[in-house]
């Protein structure tokens, strides 16, 4: 079995990270009423943060992690691909290196913000598949259920790899 690598913004991991945790929370107010009892309003899901640690290996982990510290730097929304976890859009909100690197291991921690109103708009009939891109992230934008954009698109033969330039259905 292959594990899908981890991406963000034409970034992919070579080695998933160790530990990752999500968190999610709602907005959930308290009102006091006059007869001494009180009320629960629910104003809704808060965005959620999806945190992790892990280690960059090899003689150039340094190199790794400058590549990440830029994709950190440059900033923006964009599609957060995770094994097992339907991608979403997200900001690249915090990392740290942690410890001291080795010579060929390096620890890092990381945290992403969900941003929950990113999803494209209209309903074009076609995507034009970029570098990086694969179906969890075309099904995410335009809010298609990925078994049916699998079923559309039967020349793709692993929904993680398409090619770049690629003619993808969407209806």
């Amino acid at each position: 079995m292959k594990l899908i690598p981890m991406r963000f913004m034409g970034y992919e991991w070579r080695h998933n990270p160790r530990e990752i945790t999500f968190e999610c929370g709602k907005s959930v107010s308290e009102y006091l009423v006059p007869n001494g009892s009180s009320a629960i309003q629910d104003t809704g899901r808060k965005n959620m943060l999806v945190k992790g640690v892990g280690e960059l290996y090899g003689s150039d982990c340094v190199k790794q992690f400058e590549s990440l510290y830029a994709l950190f730097k440059r900033g923006g929304a964009g599609v957060l691909a995770i094994e097992n976890t339907e991608p979403f859009f997200a900001v690249f909100e915090s990392i740290k290196l942690i410890g001291t690197p080795r010579e060929d291991v390096l620890t890092y921690g990381f945290v992403f913000r969900e941003v929950m109103d990113e999803k494209d708009s209209g309903a074009p009939v076609t995507h034009i598949a970029s570098n990086g891109e694969n179906l969890w992230d075309i099904s995410y934008r335009y809010g298609l259920v990925i078994d049916e954009l699998v079923r559309l698109n039967p020349q793709i033969k692993r929904p993680d790899e398409v090619a770049d330039g690629e003619v993808i259905r969407l209806c």
